[in-house]
């Protein structure tokens, strides 16, 4: 039985350069209109003490609520989330990044629209950026997926804007994840696994989980944090892998979004195959076709491609999973 109350879930590589800021933002949080607070720290195969740095930190900022430490040393960031969250107690939990700050009201806020809003099951706010470089005149354009941006227009649900919300000072319903936990929700993509970045798009998959199983994804206008970005990701080069990450989660959040949408509504024969099909006959057209950038389109075809030959016969069976998970959950 879930207790009211909010869990603040943290996953961490190697970040005692890191974390001081972000645990001196958790202790001044306001918490007095929440039930009950906790903090979750999960040390992902950490080589720099971040265990003892954590202990000693928390208890120099007083402890202000408690605190448990957990080891997972299977690297990679999933691994790590769930463990954390397979250790809430709490109605709530938050996803808070290593590099975040959140402003004092931030649990507070959340925790008055969660309560009044029970088909929420994601809750999205604003990161700010800052770093102790100058930011680059390209940041602007790359801001949300650096979580660094409006996640809609308005509070509310994202839709039509977007159909998820990123991770970094994420809410998340622990009922809805329960719910779809007992589905079966798995990830089709890998993680990000220590400094490296695969594909980070676990979040993603997440909020198209919770929608497939009836919920609702929200963003809040006044939920905000101060993202400390490292000079070292905002290079050119990061930039790039950047850029890589998002075109690699391209099929699967494709898939997700045409299920949902309805255009995917009946279990078809060869499916992989013939999404392999229809993805090189697009490429073939795309010399004749007039489209503003035919870069960015050949780029995705060649990473459906590429994805379709190296993971067919597990997007077929996600494809399967996913289209009789929705079919349940939506028409009975």
């Amino acid at each position: 039985m879930l207790q009211p109350g909010i869990s603040i879930v943290i996953c961490t590589y190697n970040g005692t350069s890191r974390l001081s800021q972000t645990l001196k933002a958790l202790a001044e949080l306001d918490v007095t209109s929440v039930p009950s607070v906790e903090l979750v720290l999960v040390d992902n195969a950490s080589t720099d003490n971040t265990t003892s740095f954590v202990q000693s930190h928390w208890e120099m900022l007083g402890s202000p609520y408690p605190l448990t430490i957990l080891q997972e040393t299977n690297p990679g960031k999933i691994h790590a989330q769930n463990l954390g969250l397979n250790n809430v107690k709490t109605a709530y939990a938050l996803i808070c990044d290593d590099d975040n700050s959140l402003f004092p009201n931030y649990l507070a806020i959340g925790y008055e629209i969660l309560t009044n809003h029970p088909r929420i099951g994601a809750l999205g706010g604003q990161g700010i950026v800052e770093s102790t470089v100058p930011i680059p005149d390209w940041f602007e354009s790359m801001a949300y997926m650096y979580a660094c941006a409006p996640q809609a227009e308005r509070t509310g649900d994202v839709r039509p804007t977007r159909n998820v919300i990123y991770g970094a000072g994420m809410f998340l319903n622990m009922t809805a994840y329960k719910k779809a936990l007992q589905y079966g929700f798995t990830f089709l993509l890998p993680s990000r696994t220590g400094t490296s970045v695969v594909t980070g798009a676990e979040d993603g998959e997440l909020c198209w989980w919770l929608r497939f199983t009836g919920y609702e994804i929200w963003y809040a206008e006044e939920l905000k944090f101060y993202h400390h970005i490292s000079a070292s990701r905002l290079t050119d080069e990061y930039r790039t892998k950047l850029l890589s990450m998002f075109r690699v989660g391209y099929p699967a959040g494709k898939l997700y979004l045409r299920i949902f949408s309805g255009e995917l509504h009946k279990p078809i024969r060869f499916f992989w195959q013939k999404e392999l099909v229809y993805t090189l006959v697009s490429l073939l057209k795309l010399p004749f076709q007039k489209i503003p950038d035919k870069n960015l389109e050949y780029r995705r075809c060649m990473v459906q491609v590429t994805y379709f030959l190296r993971h067919g016969k597990a997007y077929n069976e996600a494809y399967k999973k996913l289209l009789k998970i929705y079919l349940k959950e939506h028409h009975g």
